[in-house]
C-alpha cells in the first residue's frame, strides 16, 4: 500500500469513528467531545466535521450542536427500505404461524421506530402503525435493540429517569438487570410495561444493513400462554431471514 493510499484509509477510519460516535445522540456534540471521545487532535476532528456537513453528511447547530445529517438519514431510510422489502414474506408467514401481530423496528435516536408490520387476522389484537416511534425500555423489541449497547451507554441514551408508562415499566437499575439477560438470551420481554394489557416477545435481527429487531405482539395473557411457542417461531423466522439475505449478496 502506498503513502497515500495509507493516508486515505486513516481518513475513512477517522470519519467512520466521528459519525459512529454521534448515533443515537439526540442533542447533538461538540468539537471537543468528539475529540476526547475518538482520541483525536480536535483540529482533525473540526477538518473533517466542516468536510462532511458541507455534503449534509452532518448539521452543525452552535456549539455542541453537531448531529448527524439530513444526507446520511436519507441513506438510513433506503437502507431500511430494502430491509423491509426482503422481510416482508417472512413476517406475513411468522403472524400467520402465531396469528399475533409482528413488527420488524430498528432504532432511532432515542426511540424505537415501526418499520414494517402485519397485523394480527383475530377480532383482538394489538394494531401499531409503521412510522411511528415507541419507547425503547418498555419493548420487546427496544430491549433488544439497547442489549447492544454498553450499561454507561444506555443510560446516556435514554437518562436515569424513565417514563412510567404503566406499574409495570421497569426503572433504570431493572432495565440494566433485564438487559444482562436478554444479552445472554437473545429474547426480549414486555409483559405490560408499555400499555397496560398489551404483552410482546422479540428477536434481534442482525444484517449488514445493521441492528433491526423483530417481535410478536398481542393481548399480555395470549403472548404469556405461548411464550416458548412464540419465542421458537421467532427465533426459526430469524435463522431463515438471516440464511436469505445472505444468499443476496
Amino acid at each position: 500500500m502506498s503513502t497515500r493510499e495509507g493516508s486515505g484509509v486513516k481518513v475513512v477510519a477517522r470519519v467512520a469513528a466521528i459519525l459512529k460516535s454521534l448515533e443515537g445522540s439526540e442533542q447533538g456534540m461538540s468539537l471537543g467531545e468528539i475529540a476526547a471521545r475518538n482520541d483525536l487532535p480536535r483540529s482533525t476532528v473540526k477538518r473533517l466535521v466542516d468536510a462532511l456537513a458541507q455534503e449534509d453528511l452532518l448539521e452543525i447547530h452552535g456549539h455542541g450542536g453537531i448531529r448527524l445529517g439530513s444526507a446520511l438519514m436519507r441513506l438510513a431510510r433506503h437502507s431500511q427500505l430494502d430491509i423491509t422489502t426482503h422481510a416482508k414474506s417472512f413476517l406475513e408467514a411468522l403472524s400467520g404461524s402465531t396469528e399475533e401481530t409482528v413488527v420488524l423496528c430498528s432504532l432511532s435516536g432515542n426511540e424505537l421506530l415501526i418499520l414494517h408490520l402485519v397485523l394480527s387476522p383475530l377480532p383482538l389484537r394489538v394494531s401499531p402503525m409503521a412510522g411511528n416511534f415507541l419507547s425503547l425500555h418498555a419493548t420487546a423489541s427496544g430491549k433488544v435493540l439497547l442489549s447492544h449497547l454498553e450499561d454507561e451507554q444506555v443510560e446516556r441514551l435514554l437518562g436515569t429517569d424513565l417514563t412510567a408508562y404503566t406499574h409495570n415499566t421497569l426503572a433504570m437499575p431493572a432495565l440494566l438487570t433485564q438487559l444482562a439477560e436478554v444479552r445472554r438470551t437473545g429474547i426480549g420481554h414486555d409483559e405490560d410495561e408499555h400499555m397496560q394489557g398489551v404483552g410482546a416477545i422479540g428477536i434481534g435481527l442482525e444484517t449488514s444493513q445493521g441492528h433491526y429487531s423483530v417481535s410478536v405482539v398481542g393481548p399480555s395473557w395470549r403472548i404469556s400462554e405461548r411464550r416458548a411457542e412464540i419465542q421458537a417461531a421467532l427465533q426459526a423466522t430469524r435463522d431463515e431471514m438471516l440464511k436469505a439475505f445472505r444468499s443476496l449478496k
